[in-house]
């Protein structure tokens, strides 16, 4: 039978009025600590085990029989393999259920019997009208505007990023990394698992008309030995998506493919197809590295929320002109070195351009090329004006490297932070991207400051190469959104 001819609702996946826990155990508390912890409505959870009267304060059923409402919105199956089969179809004749959560793991993944059970499962689902699942083998679902969550330790508050991950352990450490380096927040995220019944091109087309998402995380694995058509509607899908979609790969080398399959199963997606996809769409490649994808999802979320916090259009930039604005001739060469092996453009000020800047500061000490070096100036008037004669159209990514200050409340650092905020606002006038590179290392001082430039909107990297590396990925977008338009 086949359920995906239109584009699949997955508003009751992800927010769930009515949840059934099937079966309860010690080990699986940490759903339900989820569920308290995002505030979900208890008395829409129903939770069955055949050991406990209550768990976790919340009233236990013996059986499915005891269950007293017949139309469940999410089933979250947890049951030992062997009892998978026969667990579901008893529900499923019992009671109707919209989707289902298989938790368990042990499929097809792990042996031939494993796969058998897939096989099953996929032929159980396929004949349930209006009932979906995702998994097996994988932790479910995070969606704060739906109060459902497998760990209490993810944000509680809403954000416009979503996850599509096949890996739960990945899409928990996504979540958490993220929240606390960069305090970004998520709309949806869903972690797959083996993926027997619901694809994530499905989700993908589900995310690109979700209003609360502007950006699309995808850790893959590899396409579902069960559904051989996944590949070309993967790919059709990619094409139409209207929001970044960064993808990072497991199974880039051969011994990686060799991991994925005792991870998910999965039919590990060879590199040269993967060459032919990122050419033929919008989509973004992350190295396999959830660090990198961290730094790359923040200065997207960070550069789309100050478009649309403005009421405009999201323009990407194309080009890859920077300026580096600092107090160290030595530091200046290094970050000159790392951005030119990127391959970025460092445009030197002269003639006319020069003379404008001289005028405004005779030099003495530093340098008004570019890198600027301007030190002994960072609290004077003077460095604001410079760097805005410096800042115009023909520069379109610029740094300044910083260090932590240990009096705020002096006039010199007050005059300096009133001169980040100059430089932050010009270059955004120009719709152009601003970052502080302020070095990461253990002080108390350090972090208060962080702390005031966080709460004052500026983006911040620890270091120059992690900054432009994820500048590149914008760039990379906007050059493909442009070929598309």
């Amino acid at each position: 039978m086949e359920k995906r001819n239109e584009i699949m609702s997955f508003e009751r996946l992800f927010k769930p009025k009515k949840v059934l826990i099937y079966k309860i155990s010690p080990k699986i508390a940490f759903f339900v600590e989820g569920f308290l912890r995002q505030g979900y409505n208890l008395e829409n959870l129903y939770i069955v085990s055949t050991k406990e009267e209550e768990f976790l304060g919340i009233k236990c059923y013996r059986t499915i029989d005891d269950v007293p409402i017949d139309k469940i919105d999410l089933l979250i199956l947890s049951v030992r393999r062997d009892n998978l089969i026969n667990s579901l179809t008893e529900i499923l004749s019992k009671k109707k259920i919209g989707f289902i959560h298989i938790f368990t793991a042990g499929t097809g993944e792990f042996d031939d019997e494993g796969v058998i059970i897939e096989r099953k499962l996929k032929e159980i689902l396929d004949q349930t009208p209006g009932t979906r699942g995702i998994g097996p083998n994988c932790m479910g679902l995070y969606c704060p505007q739906g109060k459902i969550a497998y760990y209490s330790s993810f944000p509680v508050e809403s954000g416009d990023i979503a996850l599509i991950f096949q890996s739960g352990d990945l899409h928990s450490k996504m979540v958490k990394l993220s929240s606390r380096r960069h305090n970004l927040r998520f709309s949806k995220g869903v972690s797959i698992g083996n993926c027997v019944d619901i694809q994530i091109s499905e989700l993908l087309e589900y995310l690109n008309n979700d209003i609360e998402t502007e950006i699309v995380c995808v850790y893959f694995e590899g396409l579902p030995a069960l559904h051989r058509n996944e590949g070309k509607k993967f790919l059709k899908v990619l094409k139409s998506m209207r929001k970044p979609v960064l993808i990072m790969r497991g199974g880039r080398t051969k011994r990686g493919q060799s991991a994925v399959l005792t991870h998910t199963g999965s039919l590990a997606t060879k590199d040269v197809i993967w060459k032919a996809i990122f050419n033929q769409t919008p989509v973004i490649d992350v190295p396999s590295s959830i660090d990198e994808l961290i730094d790359y999802v923040y200065l997207f979320s960070k550069h789309i929320q100050r478009f649309k916090g403005l009421n405009k259009k999201v323009k990407y930039p194309i080009r890859k002109n920077a300026l580096v604005i600092l107090w160290s001739g030595g530091f200046g060469i290094l970050a000159t070195d790392v951005l030119t092996e990127l391959g970025f453009c460092l445009p030197l000020f002269e003639g006319e351009k020069l003379e404008k800047l001289k005028d405004i500061y005779p030099i003495k000490i530093g340098s008004l090329t570019n890198p600027l070096d301007l030190p002994w100036l960072t609290s004077n008037d003077v460095y604001l004006k410079i760097c805005i004669a410096a800042i115009d159209d023909n520069i379109d990514f610029v740094m300044i490297v910083t260090d932590a200050w240990s009096d705020l409340e002096g006039d010199r650092f007050k005059n300096y932070y009133k001169n980040l905020l100059g430089v932050k606002a010009h270059v955004e006038s120009l719709d152009k991207t601003f970052v502080i590179i302020l070095p990461d290392y253990p002080s108390k001082s350090r972090q208060i400051f962080y702390d005031k430039l966080i709460s004052d909107g500026f983006t911040l990297f620890p270091s120059i190469k992690r900054a432009a590396k994820s500048f590149l990925k914008l760039t990379e977008y906007g050059k493909k959104r442009n070929l598309t338009v």
